[in-house]
């Protein structure tokens, strides 16, 4: 009976800690150049950040900010754009979601995605950045 319990106690351990937490380090903004004809999206982080690079006009928005988005991928096995961790990756303005030469910036939004302990994936860590374009 004792064994059990020690059992019991060393899986809930493991599993926990093989969780996600809410203290887990947030995720570093993406680094971002461009060059005239694509972004270069530079991922500092230990994992892959999901991304999408949209012109700031094409969402519908109000005085309070934004009022329609994109769904966020949350689907890791599907081939939603992102960069690998400590990766690059060099997405041309021709993918930049409501695209338009004399564009003058674009607003990337990238998140992480995580498995809640029911199985279920999740976008975290959604964070915004302006980039000007060139």
């Amino acid at each position: 009976m004792r064994n059990l319990r020690i059992l019991a106690l060393a899986l809930a351990t493991l599993t926990l800690l093989a969780c996600e937490t809410p203290t887990s380090s947030p995720s570093q903004l993406l680094d971002v150049e461009t060059d005239g004809s694509a972004l270069t999206l530079k991922n500092p982080n230990s994992w892959p950040v999901f991304y999408i690079a949209v012109n700031p006009g094409y969402l519908a928005s109000s005085a309070k900010g934004v009022i329609a988005d994109f769904a966020l991928c949350t689907d890791p096995s599907s081939n939603c754009p992102r960069v690998a961790a400590r990766a690059t990756v060099r997405v041309p303005y021709a993918e930049i979601a409501g695209y338009y030469v004399g564009l003058p910036s674009v607003q990337i939004t990238q998140w992480r995605v995580q498995r809640r302990s029911s199985g279920e994936f999740v976008a975290t860590d959604i964070q915004y950045l302006d980039a000007p374009l060139r």
